[in-house]
C-alpha cells in the first residue's frame, strides 16, 4: 500500500517535471521567435508575421515530442545521465518555472 502511494507521487512529480520542461522549451521559443523577440531583434524586420510562427512550432514540436519520449522510456528517472543533459534539463525546468509564473501571476 505503501509502495502505491510513492509510485503515485513519483508520476505525479515526473508529470509536473516534464510539463515544466516543455513550458520552458515553449516559453524560450517564443521569446525568441515572436514578431518583437529577440531573433527579431537580432535580424531586424527581415520575417514575416507568418514565418514566425511557424519557426517557433517545429522546435516546439520537436524538442516536445523528444522529451515526451524520453520520459515514457524512464531516462529522466534513472541517475545515470549525462552531466550536460541533466544541466539542460535544469534550465529547461528553471525557463518552465519562470515562464508558467510570469503567465499565470504576471
Amino acid at each position: 500500500m505503501k509502495e502505491s502511494y510513492k509510485e503515485s507521487f513519483q508520476l505525479i512529480l515526473s508529470l509536473i517535471y516534464v510539463a515544466f520542461v516543455i513550458a520552458g522549451i515553449s516559453g524560450i521559443s517564443y521569446s525568441l521567435f515572436r514578431p518583437g523577440g529577440w531573433v527579431s531583434n537580432w535580424l531586424g524586420n527581415v520575417w514575416s508575421m507568418e514565418m514566425h510562427y511557424l519557426v517557433m512550432a517545429i522546435p516546439i514540436f520537436v524538442i516536445s515530442i523528444v522529451v515526451i519520449k524520453k520520459w515514457l522510456n524512464g531516462i529522466f528517472a534513472s541517475s545515470k545521465g549525462d552531466t550536460v543533459v541533466n544541466l539542460l534539463m535544469g534550465v529547461l525546468l528553471l525557463a518552465g518555472v519562470y515562464f508558467s509564473g510570469s503567465y499565470f501571476f504576471f
